[in-house]
């Protein structure tokens, strides 16, 4: 990479890189282990268990994407706010958000629970999936309010050089988690065997103890979240975060929903395809860790920039992020390839009803891999951190709505395809996105400083 220009530092990128991508990674990866922990931990309670996890959690997923929308847009502006060193405004961003996300979140929390039943329905068909799917959405709804405050501390303190703290915290709440669902799913310890009520619950607490964690520990630290003098966000700053938060919730929550009736269309295909879609979704979620850390150290590293109008350095940091990303990923789609045995005897896939459908669909995860990590890093980590939230919207209408979906719902209702090949369709949608992401890309309109005096 010795060709890039001079404008930058090449090991002082790669270290910042590390430094803030690295907790990033670590923390993304515990959190995909501990939601394929829960999977796994179920599977023991049957099929029916495993799917009914697999489908309630789909929808907390779509909330979640609506908070990651929210702290997406807070973890910009305070990155180009702490560029210019300027806490007050970074704090007034983060209290904005945490508020407007809890007004926002409240009905919808209350909404999954009051209609648990009829959202199972929509799914399946299945009873016992039903049963188990209400019992998860009930005793995991608390989780939804208590993550939003989470997610935005996060941004913040990542978007202020500060991973670190966020992966301990993480680390600390995950290992209550497991703990949790050790003594509740199965009953240990002098407890009721929950089952799947029993991970939800899990989730809530562990929830819960993390907030604690964060208020206590900004409070000893005197931290700048804590400290900073509290001024209410005015009308600019406000509309500033709420252009950006607007678009990228929307096509945040896009994106979440098409998940969602993916999983639904494989659900009709089967309750051993949805059990197999949802015991490889999380391992993905494992594999795109490490990506999730270098689009987050990208956003910022670009951002803080941006917020300097540093706009040459931003250039030529980003096309040093887009070479990195390219080659890990195809270094991951070749290891997974060559592990992929050992993968499935791994996710408990190698019985003799799923073993060889487990297999295909893990060929389409290896040839998928490459193509979503570059998305993951010019969308969110480059394009995001420019503020080219209403084209990333656009983009993912198109590619999940026009193109992903149509072709999925096609290859399994009408030519009724085998379970790997309606999964390949599926990938349709990364190849529209990664198209789309450089065209815009290319003509270099995310070179912007978005912050305000």
């Amino acid at each position: 990479m010795s060709h890039v220009s001079p404008l930058i530092n090449t090991k002082s990128v790669l270290w910042n890189t590390f430094k803030l991508g690295f907790p990033v990674a670590i923390q993304s990866a515990l959190v995909a282990i501990l939601a394929l922990a829960d999977v796994l931990m179920v599977s023991s309670h049957g099929q029916a268990a495993t799917a009914a996890v697999g489908l309630a959690s789909k929808w907390h997923f779509v909330v979640t994407m609506v908070m990651a929308g929210m702290a997406n847009a807070n973890g910009v502006l305070v990155a180009q706010y702490w560029g210019r060193k300027n806490a007050e405004k970074s704090k007034q961003v983060t209290y904005f958000s945490i508020t407007a996300g809890l007004m926002i979140l409240t009905p919808i929390a209350i909404a999954l629970t009051g209609g648990a039943s009829f959202i199972m329905l929509l799914q399946t068909s299945d009873p016992s999936v039903i049963d188990f799917g209400v019992d998860y959405l009930w005793f995991a709804a608390p989780s939804l309010l208590l993550t939003h405050f989470i997610i935005v501390i996060e941004s913040s303190l990542r978007s202020t050089g500060d991973s670190l703290t966020p992966l301990i915290v993480a680390a600390i709440t995950i290992g209550c988690n497991i703990s949790l669902n050790y003594a509740l799913i199965d009953g240990h310890f002098g407890l009721p065997a929950m089952g799947v009520a029993g991970a939800a619950l899990a989730t809530s607490l562990s929830r819960l103890i993390q907030v604690l964690i964060y208020i206590v520990s900004l409070k000893l630290r005197s931290h700048w979240l804590y400290v900073t003098q509290t001024v209410k966000a005015d009308k600019r700053l406000k509309t500033s975060y709420l252009q950006l938060a607007a678009p990228t919730v929307a096509g945040a929550v896009l994106w979440a929903t098409g998940t969602l009736i993916y999983q639904v269309i494989f659900g009709h295909m089967g309750t051993t395809e949805l059990a197999i879609f949802s015991t490889i979704a999380p391992f993905e979620s494992l594999c795109y860790s490490v990506f999730m850390g270098i689009s987050v150290a990208c956003s910022i590293i670009l951002g803080q920039h941006l917020g300097r109008s540093e706009f040459e350095q931003a250039l030529r940091t980003s096309q040093l992020f887009i070479q990195l990303i390219v080659v890990l990923g195809l270094v991951t789609s070749l290891v997974l390839y060559v592990g992929k045995s050992e993968l499935v005897a791994l996710l408990r896939l190698d019985k003799q009803d799923t073993a060889l459908m487990a297999s295909l669909a893990l060929n389409v995860t290896c040839l998928g891999v490459c193509v979503k990590m570059v998305n993951m890093v010019v969308i969110n980590g480059v394009l995001r951190a420019g503020g080219e939230n209403n084209y990333c919207l656009k983009m993912d209408f198109t590619s999940t709505w026009v193109f992903g979906l149509p072709l999925t719902a096609i290859g399994a209702v009408i030519f009724s395809l085998p379970f790997h090949l309606v999964y390949l369709c599926m990938l349709g949608e990364e190849v529209v996105k990664v198209l789309l992401c450089f065209s815009r890309y290319r003509k270099n309109l995310w070179l912007k400083n978005l912050t305000i005096n």
